[in-house]
C-alpha cells in the first residue's frame, strides 16, 4: 500500500515538472548470464554486441534541454524581426530552438482571442494547463481573468491574451531573467502587429520586462504607464501605448483577499475605454 502511494506521488510530481508521462515505462530485464568469448582468430568482428554507447557532450546536454541552448541558428530578434504577419510570428516562435524551455515544455503557447481587439492582455509564462492545451489563460486563472473582464463588461471576444514567455518553466517555476531577455523580441514584436489601444499588464514579470521597471507588481498595479511601441529592429519607434499592470489571476487563486485591488484597476480600465 506504501509503495503504490509512494509511485503515485512520484507520477504527479514528474507530471507537475513538465516531464511527458505519455511514454511507456520500459522495466530492466534481468542480467543475462554472459557467454564465454570467441577465441581471437586474426581479423576482429564489428558487430552489434561490440558496439558502446556515444560519449555525452555538450551538444547532446543541450539537445536534451540542460543548460545554455548556446547561439545555435538565429536569434529571437533576427526571427521576430522579419515576421510581417502573426502567422508568421507564430511559425518564427516555433520554429525558436535559442530557449531551453522549449525542450521540456508539451507545447507552444501563442495567443488567444480577438486579434482586432482594443485591449492585449499579456502575463507572464504558460502554466500546466496552458501547457497542456497550448493555449494562454486557460483552466482556473483564465476561467477567473474572463470573469475579471466580463466584470466591466468586456466579453472574450474583446480581448487578446498572451505570454511574455511562450513556454512553460518546468514546475511552473518564474523564467529566469535570461529566458526572459531571449524571449523579449518575440512579445515586442507581438505587440507591433497587434498595435492594441490598451496594454494590461498581468504580474510583475510582464510589467517589469515591457516597462524596464524595478519596483514589485504590488507598487506598480493600479497606475498608468506608457510602453514605448519598437519596430522591426526592436528600435523604440516614438509611439506609445497606455498599459496598465495588475496582479496575474493565478496569484488571485493564492490570495483571493486580493481581489479588491484587481476590481479597482478593471474600474480605471474600464474609465479609460469610456474616455
Amino acid at each position: 500500500m506504501q509503495d503504490e502511494k509512494a509511485l503515485k506521488a512520484l507520477l504527479a510530481w514528474w507530471e507537475d515538472a513538465g516531464i511527458p508521462l505519455d511514454e511507456p515505462i520500459v522495466r530492466p530485464r534481468a542480467p543475462l548470464t554472459p557467454k564465454a568469448a570467441p577465441a581471437q582468430t586474426g581479423a576482429r568482428e564489428t558487430g552489434a554486441s561490440e558496439r558502446r554507447p556515444a560519449a555525452a557532450t555538450a551538444a547532446s546536454a543541450k539537445a536534451a534541454g540542460f543548460g545554455d541552448a548556446g547561439n545555435e541558428g538565429p536569434s529571437a530578434r533576427e526571427l521576430a524581426g522579419k515576421a510581417d504577419t502573426l502567422d508568421a510570428l507564430r511559425t518564427a516562435i516555433e520554429g525558436f530552438h535559442g530557449c531551453p524551455l522549449r525542450n521540456t515544455a508539451r507545447n507552444t503557447v501563442f495567443a488567444r482571442g480577438n486579434p482586432a481587439a482594443k485591449i492585449m492582455m499579456i502575463g507572464e509564462a504558460p502554466g500546466r494547463d496552458e501547457d497542456m492545451e497550448g493555449q494562454p489563460f486557460v483552466g482556473p486563472a483564465g476561467h477567473l481573468l474572463d470573469r475579471i473582464f466580463a466584470s466591466i463588461g468586456l466579453a472574450p471576444d474583446q480581448l487578446y491574451l498572451t505570454n511574455v514567455i511562450n513556454w512553460r518553466p518546468p514546475g511552473n517555476r518564474s523564467p529566469t531573467q535570461d529566458e526572459i531577455a531571449t524571449c523579449l523580441p518575440f512579445i515586442e514584436r507581438h505587440i507591433a502587429l497587434i498595435k492594441p489601444d490598451i496594454l494590461v499588464l498581468g504580474g510583475g514579470i510582464a510589467a517589469q520586462s515591457l516597462l524596464g521597471a524595478s519596483e514589485s507588481i504590488t507598487k506598480l498595479r493600479g497606475q498608468w504607464a506608457d510602453y514605448r511601441l519598437r519596430d522591426a529592429a526592436g528600435e523604440p519607434t516614438g509611439t506609445t501605448i497606455p498599459a496598465l499592470p495588475t496582479f496575474h489571476p493565478a496569484y488571485l487563486l493564492r490570495r483571493p483577499t486580493e481581489k479588491r485591488f484587481v476590481w479597482q484597476d478593471m474600474l480605471m480600465l474600464a474609465k479609460r475605454l469610456e474616455g
